[in-house]
């Protein structure tokens, strides 16, 4: 049955979503702060979705608008394509605009996300009744030639997703199944933060590259990767572990979950992201300054370690990557500490009924 979206964000994925929503048969209205992209896209009339997916071709868009009111009004399902860091201030701005019955989903959400959602809205006086859910990745890779056409390298087949609490996943399981059947709602908040790898394998690895960063040397940031820097994601990967262990959640180990994610191999990270041919031709930072520290220390390594002090496990690699990067890097975020989201003092237990009802 055809549905009305709303996409909150016209980047690579919220004009690639756009497409496909379209193509589908949904009508789609879609949200953007540039002025400029929205008359794009308006003038457009939708946008062109062109490689690797299972459906190709122009959609067409209802109304694209700088008006988040107008494109949110009547939506049956509200999708937040925005980078995590940007989903609160997001909440903010919809909280007086969310009408009762609408399913809000955040793709992706990264570090308790969506828990620190849940308190925005409600802080700004949200009394729409919304069920509210998100994913761990986005379902295309992809990328904007230019506004109104996105190229797709590649699909992916499923991926963990969650409601809050997850006692509602199988309302949104039963929304979703045939309009995005990739999205797999088995899983809860703490298990979708907990997939989010980029936390292990971003931040440490990047301090260690300091040396090569700061002297400007051209690197690849995998291929480049060392023993002693595949150790340290280890080290913290088990820490990791340890807090899933703490609240009965199954996760597979980083490298079970690259072996299983990507076709390579290894008996060690430091193997398997060697082992790795997706992996050829991506390049080291420039800068210190790079998201894989100012957003993967405060929106996710942040919550990670949020949620072991809820847990009672010591996180001391983590603790420490989180140190040398606010020493070294200015103007780190605050991000997701366990005071900004709500679950300082908060005991296990009740840390499992919020996540998971």
């Amino acid at each position: 049955m055809s549905k009305s979206f709303a996409i909150i964000g016209a980047g690579n994925g919220g004009q690639a979503f756009a497409a496909y929503l379209s193509l589908k048969g949904h009508s789609v209205k879609i949200y953007d702060v540039s002025q400029k992209t929205v008359d794009i896209l308006q003038e457009k009339g939708g946008v062109l979705l062109e490689g690797n997916s299972d459906v190709v071709g122009f959609g067409k868009i209802m109304l694209a608008s700088t008006d988040l009111k107008e494109v949110i009004h009547g939506a049956d399902i509200v999708m937040v394509v925005l980078p995590s860091i940007y989903h609160k201030d997001m909440a903010e701005k919809m909280a007086p605009y969310l009408e009762n019955g609408q399913y809000v989903l955040l793709n992706p959400v990264a570090g308790l996300g969506i828990v620190e959602v849940q308190n925005a809205l409600k802080a700004k006086g949200c009394t729409a009744k919304i069920h509210l859910g998100c994913t761990s990745t986005l379902l295309f890779a992809c990328r904007a030639i230019e506004v109104g056409r996105v190229a797709v390298s590649g699909q992916k087949e499923s991926f963990s997703a969650a409601a809050l609490p997850a006692s509602e996943n199988q309302i949104f399981a039963d929304v979703f199944a045939d309009i995005f059947p990739q999205f797999d709602f088995a899983y809860d908040a703490i298990r979708v933060t907990l997939d989010n790898l980029n936390a292990l394998v971003h931040p440490g690895p990047t301090l260690l590259y300091t040396g090569r960063i700061e002297s400007g040397i051209d690197f690849e940031y995998y291929r480049d990767f060392t023993p002693s820097q595949g150790k340290l994601v280890e080290a913290m990967d088990k820490e990791r572990m340890a807090i899933a262990d703490a609240f009965g959640i199954p996760v597979r180990t980083a490298l079970e979950e690259y072996c299983t994610m990507y076709p390579t191999h290894g008996n060690n990270v430091y193997e398997a992201i060697h082992n790795c041919p997706g992996y050829d031709g991506i390049m080291g930072q420039k800068t210190l300054r790079t998201r894989y520290i100012l957003e993967d220390i405060p929106f996710a390594l942040e919550a990670i370690k949020a949620m072991g002090q809820v847990a009672g496990v010591q996180t001391p690699c983590i603790d420490a990557v989180i140190t040398l990067a606010r020493a070294i890097v200015d103007d780190v975020a605050e991000g997701r500490t366990a005071k900004n989201l709500g679950i300082d003092g908060m005991s296990k237990e009740e840390f499992l009924k919020l996540c998971i009802g």
